[in-house]
């Protein structure tokens, strides 16, 4: 039976000052169901049910002490565009989960290890683990880096995948390549403010500025997405 790769699990929980010295609850959260199928182990489906309630309590206590002055109806509408396929699919992607995934043999050939289905049960999945080794306030510690900061940039819009759109935009029309390149790093390390611009065979068409490489990515796509569509 194939391992998690537990070099690669330990360099991601290092980037949220979260150390482990267990791997069970990881090896289930990160074994899909058609691996678990070909394998006969048991899939993450059910630690996926506990990840999405942690998820979804932490993303609501958020909102709620943070927008003291938000009704209910809103905040519903803020945590439903914040926990959601999309966005918990891109939250795996940015946090490396995607890489971990263990995938059955027809699963991994058809793509699964991009479709949002699939890394967005992953990301919850994966919290589950992170709480069931250590405890809660390590779970908060990934949602402060990974999903809080977009709620506060801007709470009232549902999240959009920009870059995703940006490259579906730039396939359809062309074979052109599409490439991210660091513009700028300002602040200190736990304040850091990134820039980065788009380009499309080597032209400039947006630049976007985050408090991470994915967020300022996302604003290059969103800047360049606006021009291309304008």
């Amino acid at each position: 039976m194939m391992k998690i790769n537990v070099n690669l699990l330990k360099q991601i929980l290092k980037k949220y000052n979260i150390e482990i010295n267990k791997y069970e609850h990881f090896q289930l959260a990160l074994t899909h169901s058609s691996y678990a199928n070909e394998h006969q182990l048991q899939s993450n489906e059910r630690i996926e049910f506990l990840g999405d309630s942690i998820l979804g309590y932490l993303v609501a206590e958020y909102i709620y002490e943070k927008f003291t002055d938000m009704p209910e109806g809103k905040m519903s509408k803020v945590r439903s565009a914040y926990v959601c396929e999309e966005a918990n699919a891109n939250y795996a992607r940015t946090m490396g989960i995607d890489k971990l995934l263990l995938l059955g043999h027809g699963e991994e050939l058809s793509g699964g290890r991009k479709r949002n289905a699939v890394l967005g049960d992953a990301f919850e999945c994966f919290l589950a683990a992170v709480y069931l080794t250590n405890g809660i306030e390590d779970v908060k510690k990934i949602l402060v880096i990974e999903v809080f900061p977009h709620i506060m940039a801007d709470e009232e819009q549902p999240f959009v995948d920009y870059k995703s759109k940006l490259q579906e935009y730039v396939q359809g029309e062309s074979r052109s390549e599409l490439v991210y390149r660091l513009d700028n790093v300002e602040g200190p390390p736990h304040n850091r403010v990134f820039t980065i611009s788009v380009y499309i065979d080597n032209i400039k068409y947006g630049t976007g500025v985050g408090r991470s490489k994915k967020q300022a990515e996302q604003e290059a796509a969103k800047s360049a997405l606006n021009k291309m569509v304008a």
